[in-house]
């Protein structure tokens, strides 16, 4: 089924900035269209248009044309006949699964070289962010997503291997999952996890802290897996993946 057109629908959703018309920023107008995109005021699989877009952000097609490229890269967006864009389809259980498969290759590793390397340490970035993390705002949802991906990249960056950290980047996968959390999602068990993983790390355990990420990433699997009850074409579990050591010498 292609993209549904909801041209209005969509423009109903946008309001006008505080500040008047005509003074949002590029990325001021990519952050709010990323916002509904993402919590489905503008559904998976919806044309958006961007002069009714321009019309109802008050600026000239330009900013919202940008946006929409930047929204294209992070595969939010596909571009579509008539040079337009629709919204993408969000993730089956299988494309979920992928992405977890992915994530085991590569993080479990970082989270055991973040342990190893004590110069480069990142507890203080992971505490602080569990810290800061707020459960009681406006919109927990989105300060899960913003906490989880924050915590994750920082023990990606740690390992300072940029081809892992822009594969990772290049995943989009905290903008996908984000799409299919629900308004239930058992985000304690989420933190609880990542503490384990920090506190691995500030011990400078790296067997621990690669177990403890490997479980943390089966574990939220399977609470997609379990959301998703509709879908049971893929199987519950991950295929089993350990880490690589690279040998020298």
């Amino acid at each position: 089924m292609g993209p549904t057109d909801t041209d209005s629908s969509v423009r109903s959703t946008v309001t006008q900035p505080a500040n008047g018309p005509g003074r949002l920023t590029t990325a001021e107008v990519y952050e709010a269209l990323r916002r509904k995109i993402l919590d489905h005021t503008i559904p998976p699989a919806t044309k958006v248009n961007i002069h009714h877009l321009s019309r109802e952000f008050g600026v000239s097609p330009t900013p919202v044309r940008e946006a929409l490229r930047l929204l294209q890269g992070d595969n939010l967006l596909v571009a579509t006949s008539n040079k337009g864009y629709a919204t993408t389809h969000v993730l089956d259980l299988q494309g979920v699964r992928d992405l977890f498969e992915f994530r085991l290759l590569i993080e479990p590793w970082a989270a055991r070289t973040a342990a190893t390397n004590r110069l480069s340490n990142p507890a203080r970035v992971l505490d602080d962010e569990l810290g800061h993390f707020d459960a009681g705002g406006d919109s927990l949802q989105h300060a899960l997503i913003s906490h989880d991906s924050r915590f994750h990249r920082a023990i990606l960056e740690s390992t300072e291997n940029q081809t892992v950290i822009q594969a990772f980047e290049q995943s989009h996968c905290h903008l996908h999952l984000f799409r299919m959390y629900g308004h239930n999602w058992d985000w304690r068990s989420t933190i609880k996890e990542h503490e384990s993983i920090a506190e691995a790390i500030r011990a400078s355990e790296p067997t621990t802290a690669e177990d403890m990420m490997r479980r943390h990433l089966q574990s939220a699997y399977m609470r997609f897996f379990n959301a998703m009850t509709d879908q049971q074409e893929a199987p519950s579990e991950l295929r089993a993946s350990v880490s690589p050591r690279l040998i020298i010498g």
